[in-house]
C-alpha cells in the first residue's frame, strides 16, 4: 500500500490522473474512512454551490449582452481603432489555433497552466517546489491545493497579465523618450487573452484532474462566471462610454428580475402543456 506523500502531484498531461492519492488513504481505518468523508461532503457543497451559480451564470451572461449591445454596438465602440486592433489579433489567434497549432504552441499553452497554478499557490502562502513542462503535460509540487489554486488556469489569462505588465515596466522605462502606441497593447491582449480561451475551451473538455476533483458543475459555472466577469471589465475599461456603475445597476436589475420572469416563462410553459 503506497504512504501519504506530503506533496501534491497535479498532473496536466492526458493521461489519466493518478490514483495513488486516494488509495493512500483506503486502508488506513478511521483516518481513511474520515479522508473519504470529508472528499464526499467537499464534492457534495460543491455540486450544491454549482445549482447556485446557475443562475448568476445567467445573470451574468444577460449583463454581458447588454453591455455590449448598450456600449460597443450602439455607442459604436466596435468602430473604433482600439477595438478592431483586439479584434484582428484575436482573429489572428484563432487562426492560429485551428490551422498552425503544433507542440510549440502546446507548450507555451502548458507553460501558462502550469505557472498560474504556482502563481495562485503563492498567492495562498503556499510552496511550490517543482514544476514540470513539456508539450505533452506538465504539474507542479506543491503543499497546498484548493479550489482556486486547481481552476485558476481556466480563468486567469497569464499571458495577457504577461503583456500588460511588460507594457507598464516599458512604458516606465522609456517614458522620458515618447508613449507607446495603445493599439499595440490592445492587439497584444487580443493575442493573448484568444490563445488562453481557445486552448481553454479545447482542453476543458477533455478528462481534466483540475475539473474532476473540484465536480463539473461547480468548476464549469465557477469559470464560466469568472470569464464572463473578466471580459465585462476588460470591455468597460477599453470603452469610453461604459461604467462599472451602469454594469451595476444592470447586474442588480437582472438580478432582482430573475425568478420572477424564471417563474413567468415556467407558468406559460405550464399552460402550453396539454394537462395545463
Amino acid at each position: 500500500m503506497p504512504r501519504k506523500r506530503s506533496k501534491n502531484k497535479r498532473s496536466r498531461s492526458r493521461r489519466p490522473a493518478p490514483t495513488h492519492g486516494l488509495s493512500a488513504f483506503a486502508a488506513d481505518s478511521a483516518r481513511g474512512l474520515a479522508l473519504l468523508g470529508t472528499i464526499a461532503g467537499s464534492k457534495a457543497v460543491k455540486f450544491i454551490t454549482g445549482l447556485l451559480l446557475l443562475p448568476v451564470c445567467w445573470i451574468l451572461l444577460e449583463t454581458f449582452l447588454v453591455l455590449l449591445q448598450a456600449d460597443t454596438l450602439i455607442g459604436q465602440y466596435w468602430k473604433s481603432k482600439e477595438f478592431l486592433a483586439f479584434g484582428l489579433a484575436s482573429l489572428l489567434s484563432i487562426m492560429l489555433f485551428f490551422v498552425w497549432r503544433n507542440r510549440v504552441m502546446m507548450w507555451l499553452y502548458v507553460a501558462g497552466h502550469e505557472l498560474t497554478h504556482a502563481l495562485f499557490v503563492l498567492l495562498c502562502r503556499g510552496k511550490v517546489s517543482k514544476v514540470h513542462i513539456s508539450s505533452d503535460g506538465g504539474h507542479i509540487l506543491t503543499n497546498r491545493n484548493n479550489f482556486v489554486i486547481s481552476l485558476s488556469p481556466y480563468f486567469f489569462p497569464f499571458y495577457s497579465a504577461v503583456a500588460i505588465l511588460g507594457w507598464a515596466i516599458t512604458e516606465w522605462i522609456i517614458k522620458d523618450a515618447g508613449t507607446l502606441d495603445p493599439l499595440w497593447l490592445y492587439a497584444l491582449i487580443g493575442f493573448t487573452w484568444m490563445f488562453h480561451l481557445t486552448f481553454t475551451l479545447w482542453m476543458i473538455i477533455r478528462e481534466q484532474p483540475d475539473v474532476d476533483q473540484n465536480g463539473k458543475l461547480f468548476s464549469f459555472t465557477l469559470i464560466f462566471s469568472v470569464n464572463v466577469v473578466l471580459i465585462c471589465t476588460m470591455l468597460i475599461v477599453a470603452s469610453p462610454t461604459a461604467t462599472f456603475k451602469s454594469f451595476g445597476l444592470s447586474l442588480w436589475a437582472n438580478g432582482g428580475s430573475f425568478f420572477t420572469r424564471l417563474s413567468e416563462s415556467a407558468l406559460e410553459m405550464y399552460e402550453l402543456l396539454p394537462f395545463g
